[in-house]
């Protein structure tokens, strides 16, 4: 038995947030099934995801397969995110209607459009009866700190969490500060996760340390697969300018804060991994390199039929190739060992 607890992995996959740019995670993902012959959902005890990863989490967790939210992307993108295809109304509607909205008004976009999505596809579903453990970080702006939603597992004795529905769960994950109103469910206001924890890496592993790996636990080690959303490069030029208003910053202060915690979230855990335990793993996938041409096409939310058509390629693409990856593929070996129960 003490052989047995010596080999058993605690596995984990974790998804970045990123907006309509999840559709490349899950792209991805439904490749890696595809080879697979499995559900992810069937290979991890416990997923987790911020914001657009939460959503694709939430879904793994409910025993969807990835191909099932690769549709979801597709058929709602465009009305969560309105987007011409056509280049002349395309400008108009980002540089002048959504800018006003976000600069001056009540953010860009509206949430109807997404919670009808997630009620479609998640009706009145509760996180007390997902398949999987879940870890999906939020921001309660009500005590001013993080707050995590878990599947009530028993090794935390947790309760609170059981009854709330997916839908508010994914709702309060993803509601990104000036893109999508705030959250209110139980009289409680969420903004996204993605302020503290766009890549919830660390917030798995913080959870299988806590309750699930290590001496006195049922698991010996940790392995875990982090999965990016397709990065654009955000480095301005030097000579920028120095003194900005909320409109000289726009997206890219959002966009700032969430590109340094994925890049600290995943340096940390690259050098601190083994320190867990040695045979202890993390893999994180690198996000494609885009053209210029592409760069000018995805955006967190830009969802016109070139920029999903793109999306789903790249994931498509990169899904292909991570399927004759060892390292990868090995997550997908084996069936999961924790029992919801």
């Amino acid at each position: 038995m003490e052989t047995e607890k010596k080999n058993k992995p605690f596995k984990i996959l974790a998804l970045d947030g990123g907006g309509i740019k999840g559709l490349y995670t899950a792209a991805l993902l439904s490749r890696l099934e595809e080879k697979a012959g499995k559900k992810a959902g069937d290979c991890f005890d416990l997923i987790a995801g911020t914001s657009t990863g939460g959503l694709i989490a939430l879904g793994l967790a409910a025993e969807k397969p990835s191909k099932d939210l690769v549709n979801l992307y597709e058929q709602f993108g465009k009305s969560i995110f309105p987007t011409s295809n056509y280049k002349l109304i395309r400008w108009f509607q980002s540089q002048i209607f959504h800018f006003s909205k976000q600069t001056f008004l009540f953010g860009k976009y509206s949430a109807q459009n997404l919670k009808k999505a997630l009620v479609d596809e998640f009706g009145e579903k509760e996180l007390g009866q997902l398949s999987n453990l879940v870890v999906i970080p939020s921001f309660n702006l009500v005590n001013g700190m993080p707050r995590v939603f878990k599947y009530p597992h028993k090794e935390g004795d947790f309760f609170r969490d059981k009854h709330i529905p997916i839908v508010d769960a994914a709702l309060a994950t993803s509601a990104a500060p000036t893109y999508l109103p705030i959250h209110k469910y139980d009289n409680v206001l969420y903004v996204d996760g993605g302020v503290w924890a766009n890549n919830p890496s660390l917030c798995a592993v913080a959870e299988a340390i806590q309750y699930f790996v290590g001496e006195d636990k049922e698991y010996s080690h940790i392995e875990i697969l982090s999965i990016p959303c397709v990065t654009t490069p955000s480095g301005w030029v030097s000579k920028s300018r120095k003194r900005r208003s909320f409109i000289g910053w726009t997206d890219k202060l959002f966009q700032t804060s969430m590109d340094g915690q994925s890049y600290f979230t995943d340096y940390f855990l690259k050098n601190t991994i083994k320190l867990i335990a040695a045979n202890s793993v993390y893999e994180r996938i690198k996000a494609p390199s885009l053209s210029p041409a592409q760069m000018k096409v995805i955006q967190m939310d830009r969802a016109d039929k070139k920029a999903i058509e793109t999306l789903k390629a790249l994931g498509d693409q990169d899904g292909f190739e991570l399927a004759n990856n060892r390292a990868i593929m090995n997550f997908f070996k084996t069936d999961i060992s924790y029992i919801i129960k």
